[in-house]
């Protein structure tokens, strides 16, 4: 029995909001893609596996304290099986610093499935940039330098 395209979303992001990689893995099909838009970094984009071993994990574990960040959904509207929703996302980073920011998405879903098919991401990344760069309270975690320099980060 299809799946209402928002119930599957409200999931997506409670699910996101853990940290447990397994389980947000499980929201993807090994086609589906996460893109986001960061012009100043060529619109990086994942797909499949890639979307928690080269994007999610590094930035939740590179980045932020442990168990952050969290993403509160605000609203959000459905035409067919595309979502459009804005967030906000809270968390405390390694460097001392909190964050805040701000996020609207539009989510393709398999409403039969219940799978996240492409996600586009809208946020200040300049912002984000910014806010989790070193600071004398800290710094990202080494062990992502690579994967985060690569998506635009001051490791």
């Amino acid at each position: 029995m299809p799946q209402d395209p928002k119930d599957v979303v409200r999931r997506f992001f409670d699910t996101l909001s853990t940290g447990e990689f397994e389980k947000i893995a499980e929201c993807f099909t090994e086609d589906s893609t996460w893109t986001v838009n960061d012009v100043a970094n060529g619109f990086p984009s994942q797909r499949g596996r890639a979307i928690i071993d080269d994007f999610l994990q590094p930035v939740r574990e590179g980045l932020f304290e442990a168990g952050d960040p969290k993403v509160e959904v605000l609203r959000m509207i459905a035409e067919g099986n595309t979502v459009a929703a804005e967030t906000i996302a809270r968390g405390a980073l390694r460097n001392g610093n909190v964050y805040e920011n701000y996020y609207a998405w539009f989510i393709e879903v398999d409403s039969d499935t219940g799978k996240v098919l492409a996600l586009k991401e809208y946020m200040d990344s300049d912002y984000a940039h910014s806010i989790s760069a070193p600071t004398d309270e800290g710094s990202p975690d080494a062990q992502y330098a690579e994967q985060l320099r690569s998506l635009g980060h001051e490791v």
